[in-house]
């Protein structure tokens, strides 16, 4: 009696499955490339309420969003799979799927959950299909990574063939041809790509690129960001102004994320220029006099 009632689950799934596929959309990609999956929401009466996102892979969860909770992925897809912004061209449930693999071909599903309304489910019923082309040569690529200062960053580049060589590059140039880089850097006996201690000039694009003996190739890559404080980059102890002239005290810095707020010092007290006649905030900190 069990296995009938398995039988018949299986059965329904099979039939259910082939109803979506006549409507499905389908989607091809290759390993390390992206895919948008556009799913418009259907709301009731047409009015925005609050509600549940989520998107399945072969009936399991693997992404979902509530209000202002972060959005969560699941082991294999966190750092790869986007919420698409609101005023993007798709739909408020549309996500961006990067740094694909093989493993991600299959069926994908966008449902919306309404948990203060009945009924708390919409008939939204996004399918697709996704197809991954392999390839021959890689099996994992390299994610984006976002990093603090001093900190370790890890790309993945796992080849399928063993005798295959990889090679990295940062913003198109060998990382054999950027010596402070390189010093930092360690590649892994399967191609992965390791920086010990990021620096704040590490941010950029990061390409493994696999050849294998016949002289086959094939590249993916990913971008680094490097999360760090304000630095200033120079400051002389003393600025000679004309008297009576135009006049600009330099504020020299970098920082990521970019400051919201700077403050200048007079003689140890808070100097604000919004209440001094004649002085100005310039936008990169600098203050400029009008005589």
């Amino acid at each position: 009696m069990r296995l009938g009632v398995i039988f018949i689950f299986i059965q329904a799934f099979s039939l259910g499955l082939l109803e979506e596929e006549k409507r499905a959309l389908f989607l091809t990609a290759n390993v390390g490339e992206y895919a948008v999956f556009n799913c418009q929401l259907d709301f009731p009466n047409d009015i925005e309420i609050p509600y549940k996102l989520r998107w399945k892979k072969e009936g399991t969860v693997v992404f979902s969003w509530y209000k202002d909770e972060e959005p969560r992925a699941t082991p294999d897809y966190q750092g790869r799979i986007n919420l698409l912004p609101h005023d993007s061209p798709y739909g408020r449930g549309s996500i961006n799927l990067t740094s694909i693999r093989e493993s991600d071909g299959g069926w994908y599903e966008c449902s919306v959950f309404f948990p203060n309304r009945s009924p708390s489910t919409r008939p939204n019923g996004t399918w697709y299909h996704l197809t991954v082309d392999g390839g021959t040569l890689l099996a994992i690529p390299p994610i984006n990574q976002t990093t603090l200062e001093g900190e370790p960053a890890h790309f993945p580049c796992v080849t399928k063939d063993r005798d295959g060589r990889v090679t990295w590059y940062k913003d198109g140039v060998p990382l054999s041809e950027l010596p402070d880089l390189e010093e930092r850097s360690t590649v892994s006996q399967e191609g992965s790509l390791t920086i010990q201690e990021t620096d704040i000039d590490d941010p950029g694009e990061y390409h493994c690129v696999v050849t294998n003996s016949l002289g086959e190739r094939q590249t993916a890559g990913a971008f680094l960001n490097v999360l760090y404080k304000a630095k200033a980059l120079s400051a002389p102890r003393e600025v000679y102004l004309p008297f009576g002239k135009p006049g600009v005290l330099d504020c020299n810095f970098r920082a990521n994320p970019p400051l919201t707020n700077l403050r200048w010092d007079k003689n140890g007290f808070l100097y604000d220029p919004y209440n001094v006649q004649g002085v100005f905030y310039s936008r990169n900190g600098s203050l400029f006099f009008s005589k």
